[in-house]
């Protein structure tokens, strides 16, 4: 296995046997989270494929990487891979890979899943709705569904028997399960989640979500709305509206209203991260000393993030759009950091790193472009 730091190479040819993206129940994996998580997902990587089945490559990637990763069971598991990558980071690389096949890929908290654009789009949001169902109920119920266990099973599992599973862990009775048709599934072995997230994943797959009764003891399977959005309302601080401009501006498919001084925000579970990203904090300095910036981010995309310091720091940002997309960056690459006490410089460094990004300063104008693209004197 490929240490954290180092670029690992990937290289198969030919045809191989697919398996379940992610190690049997007997060989389970002590998968990457968190922090960790991050930093090996912005490591560069090797990759080349050539007549591999998507199913083997990802099982592959996740097994040299230490990164748990599922493929929707919509996905033909022998579509053959035709990629090469030359170190890039692991992030991009999947993101490519899925853009290849026409998927999306969701960053289910330990988990990357990669299936149809639609089911990947909404399946955090789903989690989000259920896990605040969940976390509403009584409390000798709600333990239940919230706490956090790792899920194996083994080849040509079906998935109605895993939602049983799942019905006899949290002892509950699950209604309508007949939606979920007869399926095989090959062995997986997921990171810990929660209950409602395990079950969110599933049922997911076959375009259903699930109600949870008030007292926490019945389970109804349910198609999935056509629109699946997640409302929270904000502080609107001294000026809403202005903040509420600000946030529509940011996330531009979510939809953000005033309401008396609140902000109220209806959109999926990645806006509301966006949106909501720890700001920097600027520390004032000794007499002639340099402004230091104190700032924690994770998992937000870079774009809101740079948005935000340009506001908050007075910054003018030139973003060399062009050399992003012959690079195949994009602003929506989530980055996570932490800085303390840090000038800006950095402060950016920090940020635009993990995106594969650098810049040039010149007092606070800002020209920003890939690491690669050309020097940073």
């Amino acid at each position: 296995m490929a240490g954290a730091g180092n670029a690992c190479l990937v290289c198969a040819l030919g045809w191989l046997a697919a398996v379940g993206c992610g190690a049997s129940p007997a060989e389970a994996a002590d998968w990457l989270a968190g922090p960790a998580l991050r930093e090996q997902l912005a490591q560069p990587v090797k990759l080349a494929w050539s007549g591999v089945p998507i199913r083997k490559g990802l099982t592959d990637l996740a097994r040299s990487q230490n990164i748990a990763m599922l493929l929707d069971r919509r996905v033909d598991p022998g579509t053959p891979l035709e990629l090469s990558f030359d170190k890039v980071p692991v992030e991009l690389a999947l993101e490519r890979l899925a853009r290849s096949q026409h998927l999306g890929v969701s960053w289910y908290g330990p988990l990357v899943y990669l299936g149809p654009e639609p089911a990947a789009a909404r399946l955090r949001t789903l989690a989000a709705l259920r896990a605040a169902e969940a976390k509403s109920l009584p409390a000798a119920r709600r333990s239940s569904f919230t706490k956090t266990q790792a899920w194996q099973w083994d080849d040509l599992a079906e998935p109605r028997t895993l939602v049983e599973q799942l019905a006899d862990e949290a002892r509950v009775e699950i209604i309508a399960i007949e939606h979920i048709p007869h399926d095989l599934w090959p062995a997986a072995d997921l990171p810990p989640l929660s209950w409602t997230d395990r079950l969110t994943l599933v049922a997911n797959e076959f375009d259903l979500t699930f109600r949870i009764d008030d007292d926490g003891r019945k389970i109804e399977l349910i198609p999935v709305p056509e629109s699946v959005l997640l409302e929270r309302s904000y502080p609107g601080g001294r000026n809403p509206r202005e903040l509420a401009e600000r946030w529509r501006q940011q996330a531009p498919k979510a939809q953000v209203a005033v309401e008396g001084d609140k902000v109220v925000v209806r959109g999926r579970a990645e806006d509301h991260e966006a949106l909501t990203a720890a700001k920097p904090r600027p520390q004032t300095p000794a007499a002639g000393g340099v402004e230091v910036y104190t700032l924690a981010v994770r998992e937000q995309p870079l774009g809101p993030v740079l948005e935000e310091l340009k506001q908050r720091l007075g910054l003018e940002l030139h973003i060399d759009e062009a050399a992003l997309k012959k690079a195949e960056i994009s602003l929506d690459r989530r980055v996570t950091f932490n800085v303390d006490k840090a000038t800006l410089d950095e402060l950016l460094a920090a940020a635009l790193k993990p995106a594969g990004l650098t810049f040039r300063r010149r007092d606070k104008t800002i020209d920003i472009f890939p690491a690669r693209a050309r020097g940073t004197d």
